[in-house]
């Protein structure tokens, strides 16, 4: 039952990667499927993506018009959409809750990189 959770897992982050689907960096590559391991991994990439916008918005907020709550909102809204795969349940829903966070969290950052870039060439 466990290699078959294991295989699942895997073939699920196989798919994700191949549908342009953000995954995890190549840091992941070592968790041998283990779901812990895969888990604390995503976290550490969501992480580090939720300090780079932070950084970002920060150090433009005063000339580029950011709120002060706006990074707070967006990822209380990331959060919330993500949480409809909890409702899958188990580790799977868990995998899938904290990939779609890492992926919109991802996608947010490349939109506030173009905020910036269309307000610089303005």
């Amino acid at each position: 039952m466990n290699n078959l959770l294991s295989a699942y897992v895997t073939i699920l982050l196989i798919l994700l990667s191949i549908s342009g689907g953000a995954i995890a960096s190549e840091n992941c590559n070592d968790t041998s499927g283990v779901h812990q391991k895969i888990l604390v991994c995503i976290q550490n990439e969501i992480a580090k993506s939720e300090t780079q916008i932070r950084n970002n918005i920060s150090s433009k907020s005063i000339d580029y018009g950011f709120p002060d709550d706006f990074y707070s909102k967006q990822r209380l809204a990331i959060h919330e959409k993500c949480m409809l795969y909890i409702n899958v349940g188990g580790q799977r829903g868990e995998l899938l809750m904290n990939q779609c966070e890492l992926s919109m969290l991802q996608g947010l950052d490349i939109y506030i990189q173009q905020y910036i870039e269309d307000v610089d060439n303005s």
